[in-house]
């Protein structure tokens, strides 16, 4: 196994989320940059823009009427100042109807911006059109503002739908500013990252104003892409109802059978027959419902939010599919919550407001007191929260902060809810021997498997990894965990191998390339033909037997899988020339696998198999 500097910081990253520090604080997901096709990055909507008196800064006025600063185009910071006052300038004629001017610095020369940007160098008697591309905008929609930098004629600034960009030719090409900019229109978290499909999450698509779904994929390194006709068979669902009662859908909630419609006039529907019926709805006067949330195993139990006009109820729960709502706002005292989820296992509720995430545990099985809300910490930006959504296990909780993106963090009311999860993709799964696990839910301090000690890897105050004997036997193994709450115990079950790949939080697995050991991703893929070398856990026992915590020898000495491993692309098997523990690291194996010389240029998805086990599916770009 080739190890570079790169590969070498990859597997130590992978031990520092394994004992937990990465959500020390909250971790931003992907970046505030959507991939539009357009000249460069696109954002959402900017109102203005403006130079520094000096021309040594940008200055953009966002949407509810914030400055931001850069003066490299690539970091932006709350501005110190407002923006130099432009050049006035009188010109002969408008090149479009509306569009405004500002003076261009130089005799002659002015520019113009309305649907496009223009330039004149003869007082407005003739115009070139400077953004048009076939029958749309370079810069994907109109502009808002323009402005030139002082002293510099050819330098022109210019705020539009999709962000911020700058001229350096007087408009002849278009540069981005929008990679860092905190304008990313996010709405609403669609779905979660799982295996192949990474975090998607709704916007208001630029050019329409009207929701789309935007991808941020494993793998990805750059921007939000477009995942189009997602939202279709919701919108048509939203639009029946809407007429079925007379009003607008402001949120849809559904399991099963179980459907919940919530309203811009503060009516709750719930049907129990999949929209056949709907029994009377709740009235909150003066209020807009926001989200549902809902108990999966038993959809009568849910929860939600709404956004008040006035003074009403915020949050309300049922436990009876709706008959009943309970207020469980106490202490919020917020008009709005946008967003809410529920670990109904546990009770905690997760709410989304315009100041930030407040949370509370109470009781989702039974009507009873509110309990008391509090406020999440951390690095959080300070900007409205339009969603949340827990994870599966109810271990992460993910929120989309508007104008910056999406942001994840541990969840504090998992502390001391203790779970064992494969710590190569953090799933519940079988242990096998060998495997690498992870303790979720506080720091502990000592492990047995039955009698024996367990290998601690890391340690950390949330999330504990820990490694399996290479010669377990039988069908469970009895875990036994020292914390500061006292002893727990669990029971795993046992199989000769349960793989996984290695990932990242966002679902990128651990491949990389088998000439350089350079990581595949979306910025770079694969080729045909080529050997890529993949990390996994859970493949079991080797030959030789080797001991736990103690690194693979380097070379060809590794020891081998004693279980058949196998690879598939895109169903289809590949060829696997070793698989081995990897050298020179403790706990991984390293499966190494030929491509086909001939491949379609894009995405893949792989998987290995071991002993008839499968793995997680991963995404891998590749290239002819």
């Amino acid at each position: 196994m080739k190890r570079t500097v790169r590969t070498m910081w990859l597997l130590a990253t992978l031990l520092a989320l394994a004992g937990g520090g990465v959500f020390a604080e909250w971790r931003h997901v992907g970046t505030a940059a959507m991939d539009l096709r357009l000249s460069g990055l696109a954002t959402g909507p900017v109102d203005g823009v403006g130079w520094s008196a000096d021309g040594g800064t940008i200055l953009a006025r966002t949407a509810v009427g914030r400055w931001l600063a850069t003066e490299d185009g690539e970091t932006w910071k709350t501005a110190a100042g407002l923006p130099a006052a432009g050049i006035s300038a009188v010109v002969d004629r408008l090149p479009e109807p509306r569009a405004q001017v500002v003076g261009g610095g130089r005799a002659g020369w002015a520019y113009a911006y309305g649907d496009h940007v223009w330039r004149t160098e003869d007082n407005g008697r003739s115009w070139r059109n400077l953004t048009q591309w076939k029958q749309t905008s370079l810069l994907g929609g109109p502009v808002s503002e323009a402005a030139v930098r002082p002293g510099v004629p050819e330098e022109i600034v210019v705020s539009t739908a999709t962000g911020v960009w700058k001229s350096a030719d007087a408009g002849l090409t278009w540069a981005s500013l929008n990679a860092a900019l905190p304008q990313l229109p996010v709405r609403r978290i669609v779905s979660l990252p799982r295996e192949t499909t990474g975090l998607r999450v709704a916007m208001l698509a630029p050019s329409t104003m009207t929701p789309a779904v935007f991808e941020w994929a494993p793998g990805e390194r750059s921007a939000w892409q477009p995942v189009p006709g997602l939202l279709l068979r919701e919108q048509l669902v939203r639009s029946a109802l809407a007429r079925e009662f007379g009003t607008v859908v402001t949120a849809l909630g559904y399991s099963g059978d179980t459907v919940y419609a919530g309203t811009e006039d503060g009516r709750i529907f719930v049907s129990l027959d999949r929209g056949g019926t709907w029994m009377p709805p709740a009235q909150n006067p003066g209020a807009v419902v926001e989200s549902f949330s809902l108990d999966t195993r038993d959809p009568r139990r849910a929860v939600v939010s709404l956004r008040r006009r006035e003074a009403g109820a915020v949050v309300l729960r049922t436990t009876n599919g709706g008959l009943i709502w309970d207020d469980v706002t106490a202490n919020l005292g917020l008009a709005a919550v946008y967003g809410v989820a529920a670990s109904f296992e546990s009770g905690a509720i997760y709410a989304a407001t315009e100041a930030g995430i407040y949370w509370t545990a109470t009781d989702l099985t039974a009507m009873g007191p509110a309990t008391a809300w509090k406020k999440m910490g951390g690095s959080l930006p300070d900007a409205p929260v339009f969603d949340v959504k827990l994870d599966d296990l109810g271990q992460t909780l993910y929120a989309a902060v508007y104008g910056y993106g999406i942001y994840a963090e541990t969840t504090p009311h998992r502390m001391r809810e203790w779970k064992i999860v494969s710590a190569a993709d953090w799933t519940a799964r079988a242990a096998a021997p060998g495997s690498l696990m992870s303790v979720l839910g506080g720091k502990v301090q000592n492990i047995r498997a039955g009698e024996r000690p367990v290998l601690v890897l890391s340690r950390g105050e949330r999330e504990t990894q820990i490694q399996l004997p290479y010669d377990l036997q039988g069908t469970t193994v009895s875990l036994s965990l020292e914390a500061e709450g006292g002893l727990v115990r669990s029971n795993l079950p046992l199989a000769a191998a349960a793989p996984a790949i290695l990932v990242d939080r966002d679902g990128t697995p651990m491949a990389m390339d088998g000439a350089n050991g350079a990581l595949l991703d979306g910025s770079n893929p694969a080729r045909g033909g080529s050997l890529i070398q993949v990390l996994a856990s859970g493949l079991g026992r080797v030959s030789p037997e080797w001991p736990v915590g103690m690194a693979a020898p380097m070379g060809e000495s590794a020891p081998v899988v004693l279980a058949p491993v196998k690879a598939y692309m895109d169903g289809s098997q590949v060829e696997v020339v070793r698989a081995t523990l990897a050298p020179g690291y403790i706990g991984y194996y390293l499966v190494e696998v030929r491509l086909p010389d001939v491949v379609n240029s894009g995405t893949a998805e792989l998987f290995l198999e071991a002993g008839n086990s499968p793995t997680n599916k991963v995404r891998l770009y590749i290239e002819p």
